[in-house]
């Protein structure tokens, strides 16, 4: 009976330590689920620095995915704390060390990414293109225009960029190395306007990123694409299922909606 006694209390304290050890990492944890951050009163997100995520123009604040993610968190009544940051590897690190609750940035939904990595619903789907400048003898080609002939050539893109997966996958279909040269921590209208003035010879784009911008750079050409259609979403920490199950109900709503089309039409 003695001996009984004994074997329920150690069960009882083993309960209690197991109980507190998960409470301390609970509370040392800094991924925040839905009722922490409503607890909080905070949403934290990074994005781009660009139109199409987050720019300052003088005293206002602009962005594309700026607009729709201020929606997400004046839906939710809390306050929007966001950040810039062109390197989507970082973003993604400082997303699953907890530093960011939402990448909200058009991230190709695809297989490329380290554990820990969910995507949201998709907002946009794109082509993505090559951007090359135009000859300056209006007689003349454009360099390149077809997938292959970049074969043993080299792509310019901002280090880090979304798209750098998307350009690896190209030369394995093309059987021919393509060449990546990553210019530091660059938005992607940075790295078209250096095209468009010569500093580079190429880079990559969304399809609704360059006509954007061939409006802006006329002397700019975006007729290749470099592949089918993919989906773009945004990328929540898989330990926040209730905050992805939340934006996931959003993106539904809004996506399609007048307010979406209204957006989609004043950036693109």
């Amino acid at each position: 009976m003695k001996k009984q006694k004994i074997s329920i209390v150690v069960v009882a304290v083993l309960v209690i330590v197991v109980a507190l050890v998960v409470i301390i990492r609970n509370t040392n944890s800094k991924i925040h689920d839905l009722p922490e951050l409503i607890a909080s009163g905070k949403l934290t997100v990074v994005t781009d620095s660009s139109s199409n995520g987050f720019a300052l123009q003088k005293d206002s604040v602009f962005g594309f995915q700026y607009e729709i993610v201020k929606a997400f968190a004046d839906s939710l009544g809390l306050e929007l704390r966001i950040s810039k940051q062109n390197d989507a590897q970082k973003a993604i690190n400082e997303l699953l060390n907890g530093e960011f609750d939402i990448i909200a940035n058009t991230m190709p939904l695809t297989t490329d990414y380290p554990e820990g990595v969910v995507f949201s619903k998709p907002l946009m789907t794109s082509k993505l293109i090559l951007v090359q400048k135009l000859p300056d003898d209006s007689l003349a080609e454009i360099p390149i225009k077809k997938q292959f002939e970049l074969g043993n050539d080299t792509i310019y893109l901002s280090r880090n960029s979304i798209f750098k997966a998307r350009i690896q996958n190209l030369s394995n279909e093309i059987a021919e190395e393509i060449h990546i040269e990553e210019i530091n921590n660059l938005s992607v209208e940075t790295m078209v306007k250096l095209v468009a003035t010569g500093k580079i010879k190429n880079t990559v784009c969304t399809e609704e990123q360059g006509l954007k911008l061939k409006k802006k750079y006329s002397n700019i050409d975006i007729s290749l694409a470099l592949g089918f259609s993919q989906h773009y979403s945004w990328v929540v920490n898989s330990k926040s299922p209730l905050l992805l199950e939340k934006l996931n109900t959003f993106l539904s709503d809004f996506i399609g909606s007048e307010a979406y089309w209204k957006l989609y039409s004043k950036y693109f």
